[in-house]
C-alpha cells in the first residue's frame, strides 16, 4: 500500500447504471400494495416462478401488476429478455452474482448506521469494496463475452467497460490488497498470566498479535513423529474454549478492552486510506440486481417451458387505441409452469369482429381457466416477458378488472355485494380496460340474472373495452344481436364456448379448448353429475337395501 495515493483527492465511483427495465435514465419507481386481480387470477405461482428467493418477491409482483403500456419501454425489455435466453451461460453468470449483490446493497446500508468498532466497520467497507470491484468486473466480463442485440445490455456493457477503465477504479483495486494486509496478518494473540505461589492467576497482559492461528493440542504420537496440521498455526497445551458473546461475561474482560485498543490503532491508518473511497461503493448497483434477478428468473422458467415443448412467444405489441388481442394457441402460464400439469391451448381474438365475448360451457370446462389465461398473457406481455403461447399480436391495457365469486360478508347478501362490486369496476374502467366477469349474478335466479346481465353487457359495449363474460347463462350468448340493438358502439359481442365431445357412452366429457361458436343450449351439469354417480338414479341405486 502507498501511502502517499491517499493523500489525493477523494474519488467517487457512483457511475450511473443503464436501467434493463427502462430505455429512460431509470426506471420508474414501482408502486406499493396488491392489484386487486391478483387472487382472481392465480398470481401468486406466477411470482413465484419469476422470484429466486423471498428477497425479490415483492419486486416481481410490482412489476408484474403495474401494467406498463408504454410500447418503447415493453420493447426495451422484451430486447433484454431475447439476449439472455440466447445466451445461456450469461443466465448463469448473472444468477451468481445475485448473491455478491444483495451482500453489497446489505453492507452499505449498514455503514454510517450503527455505532461498532472500528475495526468492524473498516473490515465491512473494505468488504463492500471488493464486492464492488469484484461484481463490476465479473459482470462486465460476462457481458463481453456474450452475443448482445438489445440497446439495454449492450449499454449496460459500455457503462461497465467506462467504469472498470476508470483510473479511479483500477487504483481502488490496486489499493485493496494493501488494504486489507493489516487486518488479515490478524490471525491471534499470545495473553501472558503472572501466577501467585500457589499457582493462581494473579495479573494478565497481552504479548502479541500474531499472523498464524492457534490450534487444538497435538497428540503426543503426532508431536513424535513431527507432524502439524497446518504448518501457520501454533498447538497449546489444553483445549481451545469458546468465548461467550456477551464481552462482559468473558474472562479476563479487561484483556478485550486492552484488545479493542489495540485493534483500533491497527484499523486506525487503513480507515483513514479508505476515507478516499468513501463514495465508491454499491449504489450504483442497487437497481441492477432486482432487474438481473427478474430476467433471469424469467429466461430460466421459459427455456424450461421450452425444454418440456410448451410454446412461448414473445407478442407483438399493437397500439393501445385497437384494442386488440390476437393470441395463437394460448395455455394458462399458471398452469404452465407447473411440470405436471398439460394445459389445452385455445386461441384468443379480439378486434373489430368482436371485443367482448359471453363464454359458456359445462361447469368444470374449463371457463374460469381461459379468463384467466387471457389476463395473465397480458400482465406477461406488459411486463415485457414473453407468453405461453405461439404467437400472439395484442394491445396493452391500462386496467384488469375482475368479477369473480366471493364469499359474503355479514353485513349484506351476495347479490348486493356484487352490485357494489360492479358499480366500481364500471366507474373504473375505460376504453382501454379489460374485464373479466366469472359467473356474475349466479348468486339469483335464472330470470333475473339474465336481466341483471344484459344490462352489463350493454354497458360494457357502451365503453367499447375488451371483457370476457363467463356464465352458465346460456340465453345471453343466444340473443347477442338484441343486446347489441340497445346500445349504439363500434364494440361488438360474440359466442365463446368451452368445448364438449361425447364419449362412447353418449356422455358429455369437456375438451377445455375454448373455440368461438354457438351455445349448444343446455348446461352439461347432469352429464357431470352422471360421470360423478350423483344423478337421482344413482344415488337412490348405491343405498343398500331396506332390512
Amino acid at each position: 500500500m502507498n501511502p502517499s495515493r491517499h493523500t489525493r483527492q477523494r474519488i467517487t465511483l457512483e457511475i450511473p447504471l443503464t436501467s434493463l427495465m427502462s430505455p429512460t435514465a431509470a426506471a420508474a419507481p414501482l408502486k406499493s400494495g396488491s392489484a386487486p386481480w391478483e387472487a382472481d387470477l392465480g398470481l401468486t405461482d406466477l411470482v413465484a416462478a419469476l422470484a429466486p428467493n423471498g428477497r425479490y418477491t415483492a419486486y416481481v409482483r410490482q412489476t408484474l401488476t403495474a401494467l406498463t403500456t408504454d410500447p418503447e419501454t415493453i420493447g426495451w425489455r422484451q430486447a433484454v429478455l431475447a439476449d439472455f435466453l440466447a445466451n445461456p451461460p450469461l443466465v448463469d453468470q448473472a444468477t451468481a452474482l445475485l448473491p455478491r449483490l444483495a451482500a453489497l446493497q446489505q453492507g452499505n446500508a449498514l455503514l454510517g448506521k450503527r455505532q461498532r468498532p472500528l475495526l468492524l466497520e473498516v473490515a465491512d467497507h473494505l468488504a463492500e469494496l471488493d464486492s464492488f470491484v469484484q461484481v463490476a468486473e465479473t459482470l462486465h466480463a460476462a457481458l463481453t463475452n456474450a452475443r448482445l442485440d438489445s440497446p439495454a445490455l449492450t449499454r449496460l456493457r459500455n457503462d461497465l467497460a467506462a467504469l472498470v477503465a476508470n483510473p479511479d477504479f483500477q487504483s481502488l483495486r490496486d489499493d485493496l490488497p494493501g488494504l486489507r494486509a493489516p487486518l488479515e496478518r490478524i490471525r491471534s494473540l499470545t495473553i501472558g498470566i503472572n501466577l501467585d505461589v500457589e499457582l493462581r492467576p494473579i495479573s494478565a497482559l497481552l504479548l502479541a498479535i500474531n499472523d498464524h492461528k492457534l490450534a487444538e493440542p497435538q497428540s503426543w504420537l503426532v508431536r513424535a513423529i513431527g507432524g502439524r496440521r497446518d504448518d501457520q498455526d501454533e498447538t497449546g497445551i489444553a483445549p481451545l474454549h469458546p468465548m461467550p458473546e456477551d464481552p462482559t461475561q468473558r474472562p479476563l474482560y479487561p484483556l478485550y478492552q486492552d484488545l479493542d485498543k489495540l485493534l483500533t490503532q491497527v484499523a486506525q491508518p487503513v480507515s483513514k486510506a479508505l476515507t478516499r473511497y468513501a463514495r465508491a461503493g454499491g449504489s450504483s448497483f442497487a437497481h441492477l440486481e432486482f432487474e438481473l434477478a427478474f430476467f433471469t428468473a424469467a429466461a430460466r422458467l421459459a427455456l424450461s417451458l421450452r425444454s418440456r415443448g410448451l410454446p412461448i412467444c414473445q407478442p407483438e405489441i399493437a397500439p393501445s387505441d385497437d384494442r386488440r388481442i390476437q393470441i395463437d394457441d394460448l395455455l394458462n402460464a399458471a398452469l404452465a409452469i407447473r411440470p405436471a400439469e398439460q394445459p389445452v391451448p385455445s386461441a384468443v381474438d379480439f378486434g373489430p369482429d368482436g371485443r367482448i365475448a359471453v363464454l359458456t360451457g359445462p361447469n368444470s370446462g374449463g371457463k374460469t381457466t381461459y379468463l384467466r389465461a387471457v389476463g395473465l398473457a397480458l400482465v406477461m406481455a406488459q411486463a415485457g416477458l414473453f407468453i405461453t403461447a405461439s404467437r400472439a399480436h395484442l394491445s396493452p391495457v391500462d386496467a384488469i378488472l375482475t368479477h369473480f365469486p366471493a364469499l359474503e360478508t355479514r353485513q349484506q347478501g351476495r347479490l348486493a355485494e356484487e352490485a357494489l362490486r360492479l358499480r366500481d369496476i364500471f366507474q373504473r374502467a375505460t376504453r382501454r380496460s379489460l374485464v373479466l366477469l366469472n359467473e356474475t349474478f349466479s348468486s339469483t335466479a335464472s330470470g333475473e340474472a339474465v336481466y341483471l346481465a344484459y344490462d352489463i353487457l350493454g354497458a360494457l359495449r357502451a365503453l367499447g373495452l375488451r371483457a370476457i363474460f363467463a356464465t352458465h347463462l346460456v340465453e345471453l350468448a343466444e340473443r347477442l344481436p338484441d343486446i347489441e340493438a340497445t346500445v349504439e358502439s363500434d364494440c361488438r359481442l360474440f359466442s365463446l364456448v368451452a368445448g364438449v365431445h361425447l364419449d362412447d357412452s353418449g356422455q358429455a366429457v369437456p375438451t377445455y379448448r375454448v373455440e368461438r361458436g354457438q351455445p349448444l343450449g343446455r348446461s352439461y351439469a347432469r352429464d357431470i353429475a352422471q360421470r360423478h354417480g350423483i344423478t337421482l338414479d344413482q344415488l337412490l341405486a348405491s343405498r343398500p337395501p331396506p332390512p
